[in-house]
């Protein structure tokens, strides 16, 4: 993923959780338990070994945006592990895809946390331009980006710190400008940026936000201003878990 140059289509911030409750895999006695009160939950799946369940953050808009998508059906109950797109989402209850994949009982519910290993960022799901006469081939220039993987070790803890050094030691630039992230919750972060650039100053603000253990978006905002006038656009991305 190319961090320098774009940000931020807004997620509807999520509510701030109470403490999730975590259980082992050899616990079948308890329910899922929805903390942010979004309707859905996040799965990884192994089959023959069933599933791990977690609470998102996020409801059935906020994943409708984030996997660009129209809508998201009023029956989808949950997210899981297959590529990123509309063929990741059930419709099927956290115990029902648990069973799917051979568990039995309850879906055991862990936090929403990241998998280590190799990460893709993806071409652009969607590219918003405002450029005046050169909009068109900034939009070509967005929409061809270059593929990158980086190895990422999270520790347990959702990083856009760690996205960020990661894809650029992996694909460096040398006229990356850093962003500055703060968390607002713990699957979720905004960072800042300025810059100076051939067409002029530009502020870039990204948003990172964890969909599931194997997933997240990444939102790009910049703005700027040339001597034809305001020069701004967005992109969205999806990063994903491709290996170990």
């Amino acid at each position: 993923m190319r961090l320098a140059a774009i940000v931020l289509s807004a997620f509807a911030l999520p509510l701030h959780a109470e403490t999730i409750p975590v259980f082992t895999p050899g616990d079948e006695g308890r329910p899922f338990v929805d903390v942010y009160a979004s309707g859905l939950y996040s799965a990884s799946c192994v089959e023959g070994a069933g599933c791990t369940c977690a609470a998102m953050p996020l409801d059935r808009g906020g994943v409708a945006v984030a996997l660009g998508l129209e809508s998201v059906a009023a029956d989808v109950q949950g997210v899981w592990d297959s590529p990123a797109s509309d063929h990741s989402l059930t419709n099927e209850t956290a115990e029902a895809l648990h069973a799917r994949f051979g568990g039995s009982g309850y879906c055991p519910q862990t936090t929403l946390e990241p998998h280590d290993g190799q990460w893709r960022d993806s071409k652009p799901i969607h590219i918003s331009v405002q450029c005046g006469p050169v909009g068109e081939m900034l939009r070509q220039v967005l929409a061809d980006q270059k593929i990158v993987t980086a190895a990422i070790v999270w520790n347990g803890v959702f990083s856009s710190e760690t996205v960020q050094t990661a894809f650029m030691a992996a694909d460096p630039d040398p006229e990356y400008t850093p962003h500055a992230f703060k968390d607002i919750t713990p699957v979720e972060s905004v960072g800042t940026a300025q810059a100076m650039t051939e067409m002029g100053p530009v502020t870039s603000t990204g948003r990172m936000q964890l969909l599931t253990p194997n997933l997240f978006a990444v939102d790009w905002e910049v703005k700027g201003m040339t001597e034809v006038g305001a020069c701004n656009w967005s992109t969205r991305h999806l990063v994903t878990r491709v290996g170990k």
